[in-house]
């Protein structure tokens, strides 16, 4: 295993921590990641039943909460089976938790003892928790004026909270000054190890059959790569004939990476937008985005904040208490549905990304 630069193809030590290359661009891990139906371990009750794909042992996994195999519910929507993930029952109520837990994982066993994140909430909060849960000091910095729900877990975890004002990338500078302690989830290579086990619990509950389609928010890509990268393993693994159609959807008030798909050159001036969990103006895997997700044969969506907020009600009415930000890749669903794009006979899942209990204050000033 080593970590790999995707711009000067540079190669590092798995073994020596770092989450950037000298030239500046960010890290990949290469490994070979194989899962097949026998390997899963029947026994474990969380995303460690996929140790055979992974990069770490669970033997190395001293800080968990038993985390993953979160449900995939069944849901009539206007006549429309689909099935919804809910990452928004991690422990921390966000995906981020999958890949936490990985990097820290990672850092401790390497002897690092503080961490530091930027984040737009999520991140931040379950950064806060692993820390808390393993005995490490934490220091996270938010943008000012995000969700005071994703901010107050960070801060009632004993995270240091630093809100700083400024643009997203303005945030993350601030925190890359701790080079030592930083373990950014837009960055840190140990990250997406975790987030490709939502492909393989997918496959595993869909009786070991992938989606024809599935609908994620997409900000820094995280989500939208693991997603990518996991089915990829399962297809190489000979587990499946393809990779589902990936739609990753952005508030169109600031959506670079849809930009970059459908060709839109220029520069364009980020708004502010109710799906403040995809606000990232720079998002550093744009390309890498982009490649994966058209090659999946799906798309780059934008929804507008209108739409996001048309559809969360629909979405609670299920008894599905999603984040505004969860609510882009509903509104993209539903958008495409309407207009036949979507068909009857497709398996479609849609990613709960995040918990509404993270943003009741927004959520009480729409009702």
């Amino acid at each position: 295993m080593v970590f790999v630069c995707v711009a000067c193809e540079a190669e590092y030590d798995y073994f020596t921590p770092r989450w950037r290359c000298d030239c500046g661009a960010y890290l990949k891990l290469r490994y070979d990641a194989i899962l097949r139906k026998e390997d899963i371990r029947q026994g474990r009750f969380n995303m460690w039943r996929y140790e055979a794909a992974y990069p770490m042992a669970y033997e190395e996994i001293t800080i968990t909460f038993d985390e993953g195999l979160t449900p995939l519910v069944a849901v009539d929507w206007d006549g429309f089976p689909v099935h919804v993930k809910l990452e928004s029952l991690m422990p921390t109520g966000s995906f981020k938790d999958r890949g936490t837990v990985m990097a820290i994982n990672y850092m401790k066993n390497r002897g690092v003892s503080h961490i530091t994140e930027d984040s737009s909430g999520n991140a931040a909060s379950s950064v806060a928790a692993y820390s808390a849960r393993g005995g490490l000091t934490c220091a996270v910095y938010v943008p000012a004026g995000n969700s005071s729900g994703k901010i107050t877990q960070a801060k009632a975890l004993h995270a240091e909270v630093h809100p700083t004002p400024g643009t997203r990338d303005e945030v993350a500078q601030a925190a890359q000054v701790h080079v030592e302690s930083y373990a950014g989830h837009n960055w840190h290579p140990m990250f997406e190890p975790g987030y490709k086990s939502i492909a393989y619990e997918i496959w595993e509950q869909s009786d070991f059959v992938a989606p024809d389609a599935i609908f994620t928010p997409c900000g820094g890509g995280g989500l939208t790569l693991g997603l990518v990268e996991g089915f990829r393993d399962l297809l190489r693994s000979g587990q499946i004939p393809r990779v589902p159609k990936i739609y990753a959807v952005q508030p169109e008030n600031c959506n670079p990476i849809y930009r970059a798909f459908r060709g839109i050159e220029g520069e364009f001036t980020p708004a502010a937008t109710v799906a403040e969990g995809t606000s990232i103006a720079k998002p550093i895997k744009k390309a890498e985005i982009v490649e994966g997700v058209r090659g999946s044969g799906g798309a780059v969506l934008a929804v507008t904040d209108d739409e996001i907020l048309e559809v969360l009600p629909r979405v609670w009415r299920h008894g599905i208490y999603i984040e505004p930000t969860s609510g882009s890749a509903f509104a993209a669903f539903a958008r495409m549905l309407a207009s036949g794009e979507i068909g009857q006979e497709e398996r479609v899942v849609i990613m709960a990304s995040g918990n509404g209990l993270k943003a009741s204050d927004k959520i009480q000033q729409l009702l």
